[in-house]
C-alpha cells in the first residue's frame, strides 16, 4: 500500500515540475539558511560547556546599591576570601588584556640565535588555574604556583620548538611590566572557540607579587586591596547556595573595608558569563544575547516563509487535484488514505529538500565561516538538542504545511468536485493572499532593516569625529627594552622627524579607536560639590604634538611644552582636559579655565582645554577625559601622503629595526583600525543584506509560481479578451495588478514593525541617525519592482499567446 503512495506521489510531482521545482529548491534554500544560522547559535549556547566544573563556577561582580555592575573586585580579596568563607573550594584570578608583548627566545643550541614574536593573548592566571578550568595538559604539570612559571599552547609550543620537547625551557616576555624570563612547566591543548578565556600563553600571576617584577606598575600587586585587574573566578563547594554565600562575601568583605558598605558581591554563574538571561542583564558577558536572538529570528522567518511557499503553491494546485480527490472518493477512498497520499507527497519533497539543503550547506561552508570568522561545520550541531531539536521542527513543519493540504483537499464534496463545483474555493484564495502579504510584509522589513543598518554604519563612519585620522600610519614602539633604551627612542623618533615624507609625528601610549590610558576618580576643582570625587574620568597619555598630528582643536589655551613632556606629568603637575571633563568639573560652558587647577592627589594647573572629539566609537557617548604630559612610546603616529607608502614603509622598518632589535616591527593606518570598532554593526549589516536577499528570492520564487498558476487557470478568459481587441499592456496589467496590491499591504503593515525594531536597535548608540521617510518608501518601492518583474514575466507571457490556442477546444 505504501509503495502505491510513493508510486502515485512521485507521478504527480513529476507531472508538476515547476513547482515542485520551486517547493524543493525554496524549501532547500530556507532549510539551509536554519542550519548555518542555528551553527552560530549552537556555538554562543554551548561556550564555556565542556569545563568539567561549569556548574560550580562564579565570577564575582560588585555592585552598586542600585544594582549596577560597578567594578572589579580587587584582586587582594580572592585569597582573602577562600581562607574565610568556608563554602569556597578554590579561587582563581584571571587577568587578560594586560601581559600582551614580546616573546623572545634563545635558541637552546645556538645562543646567538634569537626569535622574537608579538603575542596578545596572554594571561596572568592563578597558580590553579589549569586544575579549575577545562584545558587538557599535554605535557608538563598543571601547576602554576612558582613565580616566572608558565604554559602554553600546543600551537605555540610547535610554532616556537618544533617537535623538541618545550618542558623546562625558557623564554623571555616583555611586556609593560619589564623583561621576565619564564620557565615552561605545562603545554595545554589549545583553547576553544567555544572558551570566553582566550589565551596561547598563561603568565604565573604570583610573578607580579614581587615589586622587581612589575617594573614600577604598583597598580598591578595581586595582593593589593584597592585595584581590580583581575576578574575572580570561584569554584563552589557542592551543594552551597550562591546567592546565600555571595551575600556571606559582601558582610565579611564591609566587615574588613567600611568603605565598601554600600556595595555588595553578587557571583555571576559561569553559565552566564557568555549569554545573559535577559536583555536588562546587570553582569559583562562575552556574547550578545541580541545578536542571538536576531539571528533565530531570522532563520525561522525564512524558514516559515519556504513552508509558506508550499503551502501557497500546493494550495493553488488543489483546485486542479479536485476533481482527482473527488474521483478516488468515488471509488471508495476514505479520508485518512487521501491524506496519506498527500502527507506521503509533502514527505517526498521535504526529503529532496533536505539533501539539496545539505549539499547547499557543505558547498558553501567555507564562504559562512570566512563571513564569521569562525570554523564552523555541522559537527557544531552536535552538542545539546538542536540537532533533536531542528529536525522535530523540519518534520513538525512538514506535517503541519502538508496536513493543512491534506485537509483543504480531502474535504471536498466528490460529486461536486466532479461537475466542477468546488466548495471554499474563495477561503483557499484568501489563505493564499495572506500568505503573500506576510512573505513581503518579512522581506519588506529585512530590506528596510538593510537600510537603516548601512546608513547608521555610514554616519559612524563619516561624521566629524573632531580629529582628522586621514592619512595617518601608527608605528606599534619598541616592547623588548634594555640598557639606553631611551636614548634609543629618542634616537628614532628624531629620525623619523628628519625623513622627509614625515609631515607631523607624535607619540603616545595609546591611540583613538583603541582606548585610553586608564581611569581615574578622586579628581575635583578646588570647590568640590558633594560626590564629586567619586566621578570618573579617562587618562590619557600623549606628547606635545599630539593635538596637532591628529587635528583636534583648541577652545582655550594650547599643548603642553617639550619640557613638560620630558619631565612627565608626575613631576610637571600640568593637564589639558576636553569640554565633557570641563562640566563635569563644575567649570562654567564659557568659563575661561587656563591657569585653574584641580586636585588629584595634588594641585594639577590646566593648560588646555580642547574639543570634545569622539575618541572612541560613536556607540558611546564621549567622556570627561584628561590628558597628561610624556615623551610617550607605545605609538608613534605619523601623518604622511598616500603615494609610495610601501617605499616609505620599508623606509621607516630599517630604521627600526636598527633601534630596537629584538622588536617586532608592527604598523597599522588610523581610520582602518578606528572602523575596526565597527566589525559588529558590519557583520549585522551582511547578515541583514543576506536575509533580505534570500527572503526575497523564496519569496519571489512562490509569487511566480501562483502568477504562472494564475495565468494558466485564466488561460481562456485571456484568449477572449484579446479577441475582443485587448492589448498586451492591459493583459499584463490585469493579471499584475491583484498581485501587486499584496506588495502594498504588505509595506503598509511592515513599515511600523521595522520602525519599531530598528529604532530599539539604534538606541544601542549615542549618536545615531533618524529613521527617515524615504527608507521606507524605498523599500516599498524596490518590493514592488521585485514583485512587477516575477509576475509581470508570466503576465506577458500569457498576455503575447496565441489566443486561437487556448479557444480551440471551446
Amino acid at each position: 500500500m505504501f509503495k502505491s503512495y510513493f508510486k502515485t506521489a512521485w507521478r504527480n510531482l513529476w507531472n508538476n515540475k515547476l513547482f515542485s521545482l520551486i517547493n524543493v529548491f525554496g524549501l532547500a534554500l530556507g532549510i539551509a539558511v536554519f542550519v548555518f544560522i542555528m551553527q552560530y547559535v549552537s556555538s554562543e549556547w554551548n561556550a564555556n560547556r565542556f569545563n568539567k566544573n561549569y556548574n560550580r563556577l562564579y565570577r564575582t561582580n560588585v555592585q552598586d546599591k542600585d544594582g549596577n555592575a560597578g567594578y572589579l573586585l580587587p584582586s587582594g580579596f580572592a585569597p582573602i576570601i577562600k581562607n574565610n568563607i568556608a563554602g569556597i573550594q578554590e579561587c582563581v584570578r584571571v587577568a587578560e588584556g594586560i601581559g600582551s608583548g614580546v616573546l623572545t627566545i634563545t635558541g637552546q643550541n645556538k645562543p646567538d640565535e634569537i626569535a622574537s614574536f608579538r603575542e596578545d593573548k596572554i594571561a596572568y592566571v592563578d597558580g590553579s588555574f589549569l586544575e579549575v578550568f577545562t584545558y587538557p595538559i599535554i605535557a608538563g604539570t598543571p601547576s602554576l604556583r612558582e613565580p616566572k612559571t608558565l604554559a602554553i599552547s600546543e600551537n605555540l609550543a610547535k610554532k616556537y620548538f618544533n617537535d623538541a620537547n618545550p618542558i623546562g625551557k625558557t623564554l623571555t616576555v616583555s611586556n609593560q611590566f619589564g623583561n621576565t624570563l619564564y620557565t615552561i612547566n605545562a603545554v595545554f591543548k589549545d583553547m576553544s572557540e567555544q572558551s570566553d578565556i582566550k589565551a596561547n600563553i598563561l603568565l604565573s600571576l604570583h610573578t607580579l607579587e614581587s615589586a622587581a617584577n612589575r617594573d614600577g606598575n604598583d597598580w598591578a600587586d595581586p595582593n593589593g586591596t584597592n585595584a581590580g585587574f583581575t576578574s575572580i573566578y570561584v569554584l563552589l563547594k557542592e551543594g552551597i547556595n550562591s546567592k546565600q554565600l555571595g551575600d556571606q562575601i559582601t558582610r565579611f568583605i564591609r566587615s574588613i573595608n567600611p568603605d565598601s558598605k554600600d556595595d555588595r558581591v553578587a557571583l555571576q554563574p559561569f553559565s552566564e558569563l557568555h549569554l545573559a538571561p535577559s536583555f536588562n542583564y546587570p553582569f559583562q558577558t562575552f556574547g550578545s544575547l541580541l545578536l542571538v536572538t536576531v539571528f533565530s529570528v531570522i532563520a525561522f522567518l525564512i524558514l516559515l516563509i519556504a513552508w509558506v511557499n508550499y503551502i501557497n503553491l500546493s494550495t493553488a494546485q488543489s483546485i486542479n487535484r479536485a476533481r482527482e480527490a473527488g474521483v478516488r472518493k468515488v471509488l471508495g477512498a476514505r479520508r485518512f488514505q487521501l491524506i496519506t497520499q498527500y502527507l506521503t507527497e509533502t514527505f517526498i519533497v521535504t526529503m529532496a529538500a533536505v539533501i539539496l539543503a545539505l549539499l547547499l550547506v557543505n558547498s558553501f561552508q567555507p564562504l559562512f565561516n570566512e563571513f564569521t570568522g569562525k570554523q564552523y561545520s555541522l559537527s557544531t550541531l552536535n552538542p545539546g538538542k538542536f540537532w533533536i531539536n531542528g529536525l522535530a521542527m523540519i518534520i513538525a513543519g512538514s506535517i503541519l504545511a502538508g496536513g493543512y493540504v491534506a485537509f483543504v483537499l480531502s474535504s471536498y464534496k466528490p460529486i461536486k468536485t466532479i461537475r466542477g463545483k468546488i466548495e471554499n474555493v474563495g477561503n483557499a484564495f484568501s489563505l493564499r493572499k495572506s500568505l503573500v502579504v506576510f512573505q513581503f510584509t518579512i522581506s519588506i522589513v529585512f530590506i528596510i532593516a538593510v537600510v537603516v543598518v548601512y546608513n547608521q554604519l555610514q554616519y559612524m563612519k563619516t561624521e566629524n569625529l573632531g580629529m582628522n585620522l586621514k592619512q595617518l600610519l601608527i608605528i606599534k614602539g619598541p616592547t623588548v627594552s634594555s640598557d639606553g633604551q631611551a636614548k634609543r627612542n629618542l634616537a628614532f623618533k628624531n629620525q623619523l622627524t628628519q625623513l622627509p615624507f614625515v609631515e607631523k609625528l607624535s607619540a603616545s601610549n595609546n591611540v583613538p579607536g583603541i582606548g585610553y590610558n586608564f581611569s581615574a576618580n578622586g579628581i575635583t576643582s578646588l570647590n568640590p560639590q558633594p560626590g564629586d570625587d567619586q566621578k570618573g574620568y579617562s587618562m590619557f597619555i600623549a606628547d606635545e604634538r599630539f593635538f596637532d598630528t591628529y587635528g583636534i582643536s583648541f577652545v582655550q589655551g594650547g599643548t603642553f611644552s617639550v619640557d613638560d613632556a620630558e619631565k612627565s606629568w608626575n613631576n610637571s603637575p600640568k593637564v589639558i582636559i576636553n569640554q565633557k571633563a570641563a562640566e563635569q568639573l563644575g567649570f562654567k560652558k564659557d568659563e575661561n579655565v587656563i591657569g585653574k587647577k584641580i586636585l588629584w592627589g595634588k594641585p594639577y594647573e590646566i593648560i588646555g582645554l580642547v574639543k570634545d572629539y569622539h575618541h572612541l566609537s560613536l556607540r558611546e557617548t564621549i567622556q570627561p577625559a584628561i590628558h597628561l604630559a610624556s615623551v610617550s612610546y607605545g605609538f608613534f603616529t605619523i601623518r604622511t601622503s598616500q603615494q609610495n607608502m610601501a617605499s616609505k614603509i620599508s623606509t621607516i622598518k630599517k630604521l627600526y629595526n636598527e633601534q630596537f632589535q629584538g622588536n617586532p616591527f608592527e604598523y597599522f593606518f588610523a581610520d582602518e583600525s578606528y572602523d575596526k570598532q565597527y566589525t559588529q554593526e558590519q557583520k549585522l549589516g551582511r547578515i541583514f543584506i543576506a536575509a533580505a536577499l534570500i527572503a526575497g528570492l523564496i519569496a519571489g520564487m512562490g509569487l511566480f509560481g501562483l502568477a504562472t498558476f494564475s495565468a494558466q487557470q485564466r488561460i481562456k478568459e485571456i484568449g477572449i479578451r484579446k479577441v475582443l481587441g485587448a492589448s498586451v499592456t492591459q493583459i499584463t496589467t490585469l493579471l499584475s495588478k491583484d498581485f501587486v496590491k499584496l506588495v502594498i499591504i504588505a509595506f503598509i503593515i511592515a513599515s511600523p514593525i521595522a520602525g519599531y525594531v530598528m529604532n530599539k536597535w539604534l538606541q544601542n548608540f549615542a549618536y545615531k541617525v533618524t529613521i527617515s521617510w524615504w527608507i521606507f518608501l524605498s523599500a516599498g518601492i524596490i518590493a514592488i519592482i521585485i514583485a512587477i518583474l516575477t509576475v509581470g514575466f508570466q503576465a506577458v507571457k500569457a498576455a503575447v499567446a496565441n489566443p486561437s490556442d487556448s479557444l480551440r477546444t471551446e
